[in-house]
């Protein structure tokens, strides 16, 4: 049996077989227009017999061998209703009544959104636990003291790196400003450690020297100077005698506290000494070297 339906456009009324209306599941385009629309709720049965014929459009139906092709737009021509008005078919009347005999079945797409929609209306979230946040503090005494830490804490750190470096170089700032000796040794005292002389072997140069010979022994005679702008402690003395062709014969040490030296030298300060050296009568020197050092 064929049904008729018309576009919602243009109004345009179409026969075509329930095969093809079935194949395309009630999608159908206008052959006038090229309207897409869903046929559901707008078709209704149509029995040749009873009625004139009406030219059908061919709807495309995917995926079937067995039925034709949908026709070009040439091919397809708008209904050519009766000649005699009595014998038109009142189609607004018969939608209408078709619509309300039979309702149109909603398709199952439908039916799903609309179930999802029903259950979506009907979803209630439950409610979720909030975390309990800590309250502030009420006391105005903790905030203060909190406001505080901080920078005390970095004043404290900062304190003990400061102490961790006075100690690291206590001998150089005795040695950069000495009025701060006294202090200084004082509090080595009391945390068990000791101040020493700055030491540097370069700042430290022999100026002059001397080894003369008398009677029975000899006597050296040299002079050191301090040449950097800090207090240096002082240096002993290293004597090395040489033969003729420049190999050691004999070599002796005098420490500050031998040669009746001072301690330290103030920056730019020379220190002259004397020293007697006994020599075997057995060696035979030609030469000789004097060295200044830190022992």
């Amino acid at each position: 049996m064929n049904r008729i339906t018309r576009c919602p456009s243009c109004a345009m009324v179409y026969q075509l077989p329930e095969l093809h209306l079935n194949a395309a599941k009630g999608w159908l385009r206008c052959g006038a227009c090229g309207h897409a629309f869903d046929s559901t709720g707008l078709v209704l049965r149509w029995d040749p017999a009873s009625s004139g014929p009406l030219v059908s459009s061919k709807v495309p139906v995917p995926g079937t061998g067995d039925i034709p092709p949908y026709p070009s737009a040439e091919a397809v021509q708008p209904v050519d209703l009766v000649a005699d008005p009595a014998d038109r078919i009142s189609l607004d009347n018969s939608l209408t009544k078709e619509d309300l005999s039979s309702p149109a079945k909603i398709r199952p797409a439908q039916s799903e959104l609309a179930a999802f929609e029903d259950a979506l209306s009907s979803f209630k979230p439950e409610p979720v636990a909030s975390e309990a946040l800590p309250s502030p503090p009420k006391d105005s005494k903790a905030l203060s003291s909190g406001a505080w830490l901080a920078p005390s804490g970095v004043l404290a750190l900062a304190l003990l790196l400061a102490m961790q470096l006075a100690y690291v170089q206590r001998d150089a700032i005795a040695a950069s400003w000495p009025d701060s000796e006294p202090m200084i040794r004082h509090v080595c005292e009391t945390f068990g450690c000791q101040v020493s002389p700055l030491r540097d072997p370069e700042g430290m140069v022999i100026d002059s020297s001397s080894l003369v010979k008398r009677s029975e022994d000899h006597v050296l005679s040299w002079s050191v100077r301090n040449t950097t702008h800090l207090v240096l402690g002082m240096t002993a003395l290293e004597l090395s005698l040489m033969d003729q062709e420049g190999k050691l014969v004999l070599r002796t040490v005098a420490l500050p506290a031998q040669a009746g030296a001072p301690q330290t030298l103030s920056p730019g300060q020379s220190w002259s000494g004397s020293l007697k050296v006994l020599v075997s009568p057995d060696v035979v020197f030609s030469d000789y070297r004097v060295l200044s050092f830190y022992p």
